[in-house]
Parts: C-alpha cells; sequence; structure tokens
C-alpha cells in the first residue's frame, strides 16, 4: 500500500516538473513582444483598437499557435473577452517570426453605458491581458501570458453656434443676406472641416440650402466661423419672411451634414439644431 502510495506521488511530481519544464522551455523558445498600436475603422459610433503582435520562435524546433485568450479592461471594467481555439492552427518555423493583429471594436454607446462618466474624457486607456497556446503539432506545449494598454479617444460630437443673420439688401421682393455660425471642436484631437451641406430655415420656411466647400482647420477645443450666403425670393420662400427680417431676431433651423478629416481618417457628422439667431442690418 505504501509502495503504492509512493508510485502516485513520484508521478504526480513527475508530472508537475515536466510540465513546469516545459513551460520554461516555451518561455525560453518563444519571445511575445507588441509591435505597435493603430486606431482604425473610426466613426461616430465607434472604433477599432488593433494590437499587432509580434511572435518570434528563437528555438530549432517547429511550433504551433492552437488558441487564446484575452480580455480587455477600461477603468477596470470588463469590456470585451474572448476565447478561441483555431481549426488551422499558425505554424511558427524554427527561427520564424509571425506578425499577428488583434482588434479590440470598441462601441461608444456600449463603452458610456459600462463605464459611468467616461464620456466626460478626452480619451480612454484600456488594459489588454491574455495568454496563447502554443503546440508541437502533436500535443499542447504551454501558454504565455501577455498584458499590453492601448489608449484611444473618446469622441465628442461638435455643434454649431449661431453667430448672426446679416441683412445685406432687403427689398420687397427679395434679401440678400448672410448666415454666420460658428462651429465647436470640443475634442481633444483636430478637425478639418472639408464640406458643409446645409438646408436652413426661418421658422417653417426653407429661405436657403447649398454646399459650402472651405477647407479650415478647427484645433482641438477650438473654433472656426463660417459663412453661407442665401439669395432669398419672397415669392419663392413666402412673404412672411419679409416680415422676419425687419425683427432684432428670429426662430431659425439650421440642419445637414459637416465633413471632416482626423488623424485616424474621414466623418460625416450630421447636424440639425434650432435656436433663435440675431438680425443684423448693414447701416
Amino acid at each position: 500500500m505504501k509502495t503504492m502510495r509512493r508510485i502516485c506521488f513520484f508521478l504526480v511530481l513527475l508530472g508537475i516538473l515536466s510540465a513546469f519544464a516545459a513551460s520554461m522551455s516555451l518561455e525560453e523558445d518563444i519571445q511575445i513582444t507588441l509591435q505597435e498600436k493603430r486606431i482604425k475603422d473610426f466613426d461616430l459610433s465607434g472604433l477599432s483598437l488593433v494590437f499587432y503582435l509580434n511572435i518570434e520562435n528563437l528555438s530549432s524546433r517547429t511550433y504551433y499557435l492552437s488558441s487564446y485568450d484575452y480580455g480587455f479592461l477600461v477603468n477596470q471594467q470588463e469590456f470585451f473577452r474572448l476565447q478561441r481555439s483555431l481549426e488551422s492552427m499558425i505554424k511558427i518555423e524554427p527561427r520564424k517570426n509571425k506578425l499577428l493583429s488583434f482588434p479590440i471594436k470598441i462601441t461608444f454607446a456600449h463603452l458610456f453605458r459600462l463605464v459611468e462618466g467616461i464620456e466626460k474624457a478626452d480619451k480612454a486607456e484600456g488594459a489588454w491581458t491574455g495568454s496563447i497556446a502554443f503546440s508541437d503539432g502533436k500535443r499542447e506545449r504551454g501558454r504565455l501570458s501577455f498584458d499590453f494598454s492601448g489608449e484611444f479617444p473618446i469622441f465628442k460630437k461638435p455643434e454649431f453656434k449661431f453667430i448672426s443673420l446679416q441683412v445685406r439688401d432687403l427689398t420687397i421682393g427679395g434679401a440678400d443676406t448672410v448666415f454666420e455660425a460658428s462651429f465647436a471642436n470640443p475634442n481633444a484631437f483636430d478637425l478639418t472641416v472639408e464640406r458643409i451641406s446645409y438646408n436652413y430655415f426661418l421658422r417653417d420656411s426653407l429661405v436657403g440650402e447649398g454646399t459650402v466647400k472651405e477647407k479650415k482647420d478647427v484645433k482641438s477645443k477650438g473654433e472656426a466661423a463660417f459663412s453661407f450666403p442665401m439669395l432669398m425670393n419672397f415669392f419663392e420662400v413666402g412673404k412672411e419672411v419679409f416680415t422676419m427680417l425687419q425683427r432684432s431676431s428670429s426662430l431659425c433651423r439650421f440642419s445637414g451634414e459637416v465633413e471632416v478629416t482626423t488623424e485616424w481618417g474621414r466623418l460625416k457628422i450630421p447636424f440639425d439644431k434650432t435656436d433663435r439667431v440675431i438680425i443684423s442690418r448693414n447701416p
């Protein structure tokens, strides 16, 4: 009985030592490094934070990447977790390396629900941790852990602020006007406005529409002013507009789309704002 116990103990110990030796061998044979981080697919709803890992086989034997698991945390809250076994294992030949990409899809709506108050931040940093399993083609040789961090911007929707509606010329038949508004960028990154397509209403009357192609940089936390010339024909837009333009202010609606470029690509931002606008006239 004692002999049997000793044999069992020896076998368990041998298994532990073998696993430890295999793990130590794997750590010496395989090196995992972060090559780069990149933001892709940036739009109004979210972005992809892509981690590029360089997996280098320093040994004289062939290894196969057989499975991996990882999680992504933001402010200690788990945002994403994935476990995957590969049907076709990735071969890493002796003295060779493989560059692999691991995209983390971040949707702002989910992030804002998960992490309270983060929508007010300019950026966030996430912790990407996990492990990768390696095989020699016959059996698993062990797993190697990794732990990296990645930073990404929090998008805040820019908005227009009404400055004035200048009436340059007013007759019984029409008016020559210019609507002025500033485009405010609340983000921690610069925007370049490429194009603005718009509709302009005085109360319920559509009095102007068009497209402005005026390339203008809008710095982080900054503003840029834009002018929108509008020739109004009262026979088309309505005689009540003539009365509104003689007042000191009027309710107006400004809607459309702004096309901007960022360091991560191009965005199309819809806008629709209703507010009072000051009406000014040339002396």
